[in-house]
């Protein structure tokens, strides 16, 4: 008990403690097993150790529910929660349903504790559905968030892939301005002339030592390498004469030491080729952070800002223009990023976007790659945080509004053009054609719909249904004969209008195909004014709800309902009709139709339907489907035979000939339907039982040998309950019935079997004996005689509860049976019946179930037998 108090404790915790944490699906199988009485415990317990507070509602103010203090999780970490609630709430709606059927079956109102259990299962449904209306607010809050928050910033995942550590970057092409500088590798090649190559590094102090020349300023004619070419050209000219050809170009590229500050991920010194420019430097020292510009990155030299650099240039166009060489000591700052916008909705690149200040509706749409397909914008939102720092809603249109100034901060959602067609009609249901189709002035339903193949082979040609959308938000639903409109009758060519749809019905169930009709009906529906439905019940193929169109007529609901069928009563019918009095009670009256007003095809005495009227078709009074008895066996004449009302079993033998020479009739076989089922479900509750017993008995016997005898008896008396087929069989005595002829009063229904077997030459012994067998009848022996046969008992043998199934199904035993008819005592055997001795088992309710497991199991072991060995 304190471990259930335990659990029912968890549980409260779990339900009630965390509204932003899932429910764990273990706990929920846990609440789903509580009984109504524990879900009470669990109702009344009102605190929990974590402190949590209570939160009063609004919408149920007599209740208050147990949750924990907000907490911050996301929309995403708790997507599951609300689904766990629903599951709660169908454990719950259940255990209120089967209260209310106890409530009814046991007809006591006063049933303080079933009355009790009902209303705290109520109350905890009204709690369970505050915390589902909670959630589905806070998660609507989140959301509208989210679609924000979920947007990341343009431009920073050009950096994603690369490394943070610097790895120089050689391999860039040599600008035509390049300026040389102490550490640069000059390659000289001379040929024609004189034939020669040489490698010459500028020194320090901006010398190039020539060989055979000397040394050589590189800074004589200028900073460039073209100056420092030209100079190297006189240079040659003048000591080697004319006929010399030469070629210079670089051979290494000198490092310099820049310095990259600010929101770059690794800010500091770094030492970098010569040749490199802004942006190879940020891009090796591993980018920007989400915080750092991309459009104002300063380059500084000696102090002076040298440039800016803006990253929107190359990422948006492709535009290096402005990126600059790095010379020696440059510094490299990324400030922090001061004005965004975010830009979501019907654009091409919804992102974040950095700002400079002066941009304007027009220019953010153009960050964002421009309006996206279908994209509507004449409605486009903006919000932005007011002067009393409170959000404000812009709704514009880019035409009117483009020029507009934007401010940093702000949230701009481009709308997108409605899915919703406007000029169109559907086809749903068993149609070829399912779909919309383009709407025009005087489209007819027969334009469509124009030849029998356009609908399926199911297609229930009497009845179609079309709704139709009224500018006032009401639905007007006209119904029409698909068969009249596919054979082009004039008067069932309907005009079609704007967004109509219509159904066409299968010859089988139409509730799911209607179900959001329904629905829709029931939403625009007002007081005073019902929703447009009304419903069939009894003799009719399809019985339901259906939509109450124009004039609709009690023939047109039975046509709507597939028809009444071959067995009802139409003569007469009942209509039940709802109405409201002055004082606004409702009230029902109950109206008789005649078979004019249910079947008149020409309106001359139509009775015109109201909403929520109910429609009642009736059966033809003793109306039976075809009923029969099967017969099989020692008949002259086997088979399957037709049935009336009052029919005796006397009657049926004597149509099929009567017994054969052989028939044994004590050991005919009679099953009943009914009784099959009833069997099934005794043989259930019975299974359910022995397992219970079973996971039970080690705690009431006393010795090990006592459980594993018990144990194992349990087991295989479970498996054979398993494995038995129910017949449903009923003992009688045939041959009292045939004796009686005419006077015999059982009556056969439909689905009776009689199996009449031939005469049996043995009888079975079974159960804990020495050998079990079967041996032939002699007349001269009795139970004890066929016993000593198969060796006697074993020492688990329960003599005293030997019993006999006799061939009829009848068991003649010592005392009770439970079930089934106690036959004579005695010993009297006669053919084939089976002495059954069972096991010795101490003496509990557990032993009870064992007894009476034996019994059916060989009940039905000698009719199954009876039947397979004929």
């Amino acid at each position: 008990m304190y471990i259930r108090f335990l659990q029912i404790g968890i549980l409260l915790f779990s339900l009630f403690g965390l509204l932003h944490s899932q429910i764990n699906p273990s706990t929920l199988s846990q609440f789903s097993n509580l009984t109504p009485e524990e879900r009470k415990i669990l109702l009344q317990n009102k605190t929990d150790a974590s402190g949590s507070e209570r939160i009063p509602t609004t919408e149920f103010p007599r209740t208050e529910v147990l949750v924990d203090k907000p907490s911050r999780n996301s929309f995403e970490d708790r997507s599951e929660f609300l689904d766990d609630l629903n599951r709660m709430e169908r454990v719950v709606v259940d255990d209120i349903e089967q209260l209310e059927k106890d409530l009814i079956e046991i007809d006591s109102a006063k049933d303080n504790e079933l009355l009790e259990a009902l209303e705290e299962s109520r109350s905890l449904l009204d709690k369970i559905k505050n915390l589902k209306r909670q959630e589905i607010e806070k998660r609507a809050e989140e959301y509208a968030q989210s679609k924000f928050d979920a947007i990341k910033p343009f431009g920073y995942d050009l950096f994603a892939s690369v490394p943070d550590t610097f790895a120089p970057g050689n391999e860039v092409p040599m600008p035509s301005n390049y300026i040389v500088g102490p550490g640069d590798l000059i390659e000289i090649q001379l040929f024609g002339k004189k034939n020669a190559s040489y490698s010459l590094q500028i020194s320090s102090d901006g010398l190039i030592q020539f060989p055979q020349i000397g040394p050589i300023n590189a800074f004589e004619k200028g900073t460039s390498f073209v100056d420092l070419k030209n100079h190297l050209r006189e240079k040659i000219l003048e000591n080697f004469g004319g006929g010399t050809q030469t070629s210079i170009y670089l051979g290494g590229f000198r490092s310099i030491r820049v310095f990259l500050m600010g929101e770059v991920r690794s800010p500091g010194a770094y030492t970098v080729s010569a040749l490199s420019t802004m942006i190879n430097a940020i891009l090796s020292c591993g980018g920007i952070k989400e915080s750092g510009s991309l459009r104002k990155i300063e380059l500084k030299r000696s102090g002076e800002l040298i440039t800016t650099l803006d990253l929107y240039d190359l990422l948006l166009s492709g535009n290096t223009s402005a990126d600059r060489s790095l010379q020696p000591g440059d510094v490299i700052f990324v400030p922090i990023v001061r004005k965004q916008i975010t830009i979501s909705g019907s654009v091409k690149r919804p992102a974040k976007y950095e700002i400079l200040g002066d941009e304007t509706l027009s220019d953010a749409i153009l960050l964002a790659g421009g309006p996206a397909d279908r994209a509507l914008m004449n409605l486009i939102r903006l919000e932005r945080l007011g002067n009393d720092f409170r959000p404000k809603v812009l709704n514009l249109s880019l035409s009117e509004d483009g020029g507009l100034p934007l401010s940093s901060g702000d949230l701009i959602s481009a709308g997108i053009a409605s899915t919703k067609l406007n000029n169109s009609v559907s086809l749903i249901g068993a149609c070829e054609k399912v779909g919309d189709f383009e709407w025009k002035p005087g489209l007819k339903l027969g334009d469509l719909v124009d030849d029998p193949l356009d609908l399926n082979s199911d297609a229930d040609l009497n009845y179609g249904l079309i709704r139709r959308n009224l500018p006032n938000g009401k639905i007007e639903c006209y119904s029409f004969v698909p068969a009249d409109v596919v054979s082009k009758k004039q008067s069932s060519d309907i005009e079609l209008k704007i967004n109509d749809l219509i159904y066409f019905f299968p010859r089988r169930e139409r509730a799911d195909l209607l179900s959001g009709l329904f629905k829709d009906l029931r939403s625009v529906s007002e007081p005073g004014d019902f929703a447009k439905l009304v419903s069939i019940t009894g003799v009719v193929h399809f019985p339901g709800e259906y939509p109450l169109t124009e004039n609709m007529t009690a023939a047109d609901l039975i046509q709507a309902a597939g028809g009444a069928k071959d067995s009802s009563y139409m003569i007469q019918a009942e209509l039940s009709r709802k109405s409201i009095d002055s004082s606004q009670n409702s009230f029902k009256k109950h109206i008789p139709l005649t078979r004019n007003q249910l079947i008149d095809t020409n309106n001359s005495q139509k009775f015109v339907l109201e909403p929520y009227d109910s429609l009642f078709i009736k059966p033809i009074p003793s109306w039976r489907e075809t009923e029969q008895i099967e017969l099989a066996g020692e008949l002259k004449f086997e088979g399957n035979y037709s049935i009336k009302l009052g029919e005796t079993l006397f009657e049926v033998i004597k149509r099929a000939g009567g017994l054969t020479d052989r028939a044994y009739a004590d050991g005919a076989i009679f099953s009943r339907e009914n009784l099959r089922i009833k069997e099934d479900q005794q043989r259930e509750r019975l299974i359910k039982q022995l397992e219970s017993d079973l996971a039970t008995i080690t705690l009431d016997a006393t010795d090990s040998d006592e459980v594993n005898q018990a144990t194992s008896a349990a087991r295989a008396m479970l498996s054979r309950l398993r494995n038995t087929e129910s017949q449903g069989r009923l003992v009688i005595d045939l041959n009292e019935i045939l004796k009686a002829g005419e006077d015999s009063t059982i009556l056969v229904k439909d689905k009776d079997s009689l199996f009449i077997p031939s005469i049996p030459y043995a009888v079975s012994v079974t159960g804990e004996i020495q050998f079990p067998t079967s041996h032939l009848y002699d007349e001269k022996l009795d139970m004890n005689d066929y016993l000593n046969r198969s060796g006697g008992y074993t020492q688990n043998a329960d003599k005293d509860r030997t019993f006999v199934v006799k061939a009829n199904g009848a068991v003649m035993s010592k005392g009770g049976n439970g079930w089934f008819v106690k036959g004579s005592t005695g010993n009297e055997i006669s053919p084939g019946d089976v002495i059954v001795v069972p096991i010795d088992i101490k003496q509990t309710r557990f032993l009870e179930n064992l007894t009476y497991s034996t019994q059916i199991i060989y009940q039905l072991a000698v009719a199954a037998a009876a039947v397979n060995s004929f």
